[in-house]
């Protein structure tokens, strides 16, 4: 998924994936979400993303 992307989904999918990648953020480990190493990079474009995803459900 990406940022220019977010319009086609629901807010119930946008809720979701955004308790993931902070979840991920956070170090909490998810069974059904693979087990990598995020470099800075990753984690930078994870925050974006969920920044993107808070102001879409504000709207």
């Amino acid at each position: 998924m990406r940022i220019d992307e977010l319009h086609k989904f629901s807010d119930g999918t946008l809720t979701d994936v955004r308790t993931a990648l902070d979840g991920r953020l956070k170090g909490i480990r998810m069974k059904y979400l693979p087990q990598s190493i995020w470099r800075k990079s990753d984690k930078d474009r994870a925050v974006a993303m969920i920044q993107a995803i808070d102001k879409r459900l504000k709207t």
